[in-house]
């Protein structure tokens, strides 16, 4: 592997088609062989995460704003680890919020 810089004030927000619920991203890291990726995720004011599943584990940072989950809120440096095979309930934000999210390769 390669070093790999990037300045992410520079880069521009794309739209997740993939993602679940509408949000921007930026990626920073995608190892496509074993579903590894690393990325910036931007809701806006009132988006949400529908629930769905992960295979491998997946962190979140909260850079900005907040998001609430099961009662919880999730606000700037807030940490979560989510195990493999998770499955993730709805997430919200009212003010909307940007995570560093962190997917590990996936091992069956």
């Amino acid at each position: 592997m390669e070093e790999v810089i990037h300045h992410t004030a520079y880069m521009g927000w794309g739209e997740l088609r993939e993602f679940p619920g509408p949000a921007d991203g930026k990626v920073l890291r995608e190892e496509t062989q074993c579903g590894a990726k690393t990325m910036l995720v931007r809701l806006p004011p009132g988006g949400q995460i529908i629930p769905h599943g992960h295979r491998g584990v997946v962190q979140h940072y909260v850079l900005e704003g907040q998001y609430e989950t099961q009662g919880q809120l999730f606000g700037p440096g807030s940490y979560r680890l989510m195990p493999q095979h998770y499955d993730v309930p709805p997430i919200a934000t009212k003010t909307g919020v940007t995570i560093l999210m962190i997917y590990d390769c996936v091992s069956e």
